[in-house]
């Protein structure tokens, strides 16, 4: 058991706190040539001001709304034309991980030329070649969740196929991410839930499974997941609490900053079976989480018996834990700030559970790669 080799590289410029958007100007984040497209969602930034507070500091020429929650490429698409049109060198989202993910995928699909479908950019992933995105990119924040502020990852859905695939490339790292916590203080209650589950799932992905030794790594992992533990049920009761809020706006960054991977593997089980349950269902990727974590630990209960044994007693306080109880207290918590932790609890049948693990034949996800059509059947009959 030994650290990997590993690179690390994050050149995006992350600023944090209130009045943070002051720092376009005091930093000179925006060049003097810069034709600004601006990207956001259903309009929720119109309501809160944060689309006034914005356009105090930049100049777009065009704007793109109606991203939606788990964007996709027939959406996408669209605001591609419309930045070529208008000869867009710069993209800034507000948002949170959709409209990041989105504006990442617009920059890279302006370059586009190696097929006839951008798609072409999640479906072949590291087998094939993508020109880097030119145009670069700045965030303003309003969701905590994804860490997409911070990395170069993404995931866009393809609606005519029930597709809901991964993509990265360095090019669509941020210039600059803005993250002012009160930008997200007017959030319901339901989208906070999503992010502290998602930032949490993103920390226990990068360690149960994971048995390469970086303490360091792993110190920092457990630490983030009790940040976001501890602080749960405060962000969720008083939306106005700044100290509260900011670090759960942290905690939710760090847990995808790519540093919480250095010297160790990624499991990513969990998202891989959640985003087909978005698919198949409709359902946030915060609320499929919920439901494909436990499971998917359940799964591998003695491959990472382990970690999970380390994590129920570093995370969770529990004196000479074992792995089930590790898994109980992870659903437990789930529960306790109102998340659904089984798929019968939404009203969902077993109708597409044999296409969804089709979907892993040939495929398989996780760090032991043992999700596959047979390991995804036994773990959404368990989650049901």
């Amino acid at each position: 058991m030994t650290m990997l080799n590993f690179t690390y590289y994050n050149p995006v410029r992350l600023i944090y706190g209130k009045g943070s958007l002051d720092e376009i100007e005091k930093q000179h984040l925006i060049p003097e040539d810069a034709r600004i497209m601006m990207t956001y969602g259903g309009g929720s930034i119109k309501k809160n001001g944060v689309y006034e507070e914005v356009l105090k500091h930049i100049k777009p020429i065009v704007e793109f709304g109606g991203i939606e929650p788990n964007p996709s490429h027939e959406t996408c698409i669209k605001a591609i034309k419309i930045a070529k049109e208008n000869k867009i060198n710069f993209l800034v989202a507000v948002g949170g991980g959709s409209i990041i993910d989105a504006t990442k995928y617009i920059a890279l699909g302006m370059e586009h030329t190696y097929s006839d479908d951008p798609y072409d950019i999640c479906l072949k992933g590291g087998k094939f070649k993508v020109n880097p995105a030119q145009a670069k990119i700045g965030v303003v924040l309003t969701i905590p969740a994804t860490g997409s502020e911070t990395n170069c990852w993404g995931v866009i859905s393809r609606h005519a196929d029930k597709l809901k695939l991964p993509f990265n490339n360095e090019s669509v790292f941020p210039t600059w991410s803005i993250v002012d916590p009160c930008f997200t203080m007017s959030l319901p209650d339901n989208q906070i839930r999503n992010g502290l589950v998602d930032s949490f799932v993103h920390c226990i992905e990068q360690y149960i499974g994971n048995y390469h030794l970086n303490p360091v790594v792993e110190a920092e992992t457990e630490g983030v997941m009790r940040t976001i533990i501890g602080v749960s049920h405060k962000t969720l009761e008083n939306h106005q609490d700044y100290q509260a809020r900011i670090t759960f706006c942290y905690a939710a960054t760090v847990a995808l900053n790519m540093s919480l991977l250095c010297g160790v593997t990624l499991c990513g089980g969990a998202h891989a079976v959640g985003h087909e349950l978005t698919s198949y269902y409709g359902l946030a990727h915060g609320e499929t989480l919920a439901i494909t974590t436990p499971g998917v630990m359940r799964f591998n209960k003695e491959k990472n018996a382990k970690k999970l044994i380390q994590m129920g007693e570093q995370v969770f306080g529990i004196k000479n834990s074992t792995p089930e109880a590790a898994i109980e207290a992870t659903e437990k918590w789930f529960k306790s700030i109102g998340m659904k932790t089984r798929l019968s609890e939404w009203g969902k049948g077993k109708e597409e559970f044999e296409t969804i693990a089709r979907k892993f034949e040939g495929n398989p996800a996780g760090a032991h790669k043992d999700i596959d059509y047979k390991g995804c059947l036994q773990i959404l009959n368990d989650i049901y």
